[in-house]
């Protein structure tokens, strides 16, 4: 399936995964979201689930599920104490039930808010809170809706992929998901991206992100470029990683690895 052409057919696709599809999974992530969080006005999936989805349909999708919720910090601290939740790295909850994992936030407590870098009123504005640019998109599950910049789906079209916030809570968290992205999706740094990797992966930087990869994924590929110049130059130059690609899109299992298209 390719890049979705428009915003409606974002919001067409993700209406069918969330409220239409009738596998047991899907059925129970209805229930999960119908009983802890639709009782709120305002509620959005923020990023991954809505960029997979709007990218390559249902089937690139196969991760957690984040969200957001326009509402006061207490409230949204009840519904975590009334499941259980523990707190996330990043000032959120997150809780595993019925197969699914979901890490949720109040508006005021996502990191880009709470340390002053985005003045955060309404679910929109946490389109510009977000590390990457592709993944500030959202879907509001009350008006279903998809949230975003006019020119987000051309710049996934293009395969661009650069930096929204520079800001954020972990170098080597965004550097590790940066140069996995690149390489299985097929991408093209943008000019912030580029200096960001630049800066960041030297050779501890490598090391880091070998060490990430290891912790994460079962089948690893990342130590085989040997050392922090051979993968930036892989990274920086399309070309070049074409010639290998069909060996680390084997090995590397990033949900959703299928190229995007031209």
């Amino acid at each position: 399936m390719r890049v979705a052409a428009e915003q409606r057919i974002v919001k067409r696709r993700m209406d069918e995964y969330l409220w239409w599809e009738k596998s047991a999974a899907n059925v129970r992530l209805r229930a999960l979201l119908r009983k802890h969080f639709l009782d709120f006005d305002r509620v959005a999936i923020v990023g991954g689930m809505v960029r997979d989805i709007a990218r390559a349909g249902k089937c690139a999708f196969h991760s957690d599920i984040d969200l957001v919720i326009e509402a006061p910090a207490q409230a949204v601290a009840e519904v975590a104490a009334r499941n259980g939740a523990r707190n996330n790295q990043f000032g959120g909850y997150s809780f595993s039930a019925d197969g699914w994992k979901l890490d949720f936030w109040a508006m005021e407590t996502t990191w880009a808010a709470r340390e002053g870098h985005v003045q955060v009123c309404r679910l929109e504005d946490i389109t510009r809170c977000t590390f990457f640019d592709w993944d500030a998109i959202l879907y509001d599950l009350k008006e279903r809706k998809v949230i975003c910049a006019d020119s987000y789906l051309d710049d996934v079209r293009r395969g661009t992929m650069d930096i929204s916030l520079l800001p954020n809570p972990s170098h080597l968290g965004n550097l590790y998901r940066a140069v996995r992205r690149i390489l299985a999706w097929d991408l093209e740094p943008g000019p912030r991206l580029m200096a960001f990797i630049d800066k960041y992966l030297d050779d501890d930087g490598f090391e880091g992100v070998v060490r990430e990869e290891s912790k994460r994924c079962k089948q690893r590929f990342l130590h085989t470029f040997g050392d922090a110049r051979t993968l930036r130059s892989h990274l920086a130059c399309r070309d070049d990683r074409r010639q290998i690609s069909t060996a680390y899109a084997k090995q590397m299992s990033l949900p959703g690895m299928t190229h995007l298209a031209a």
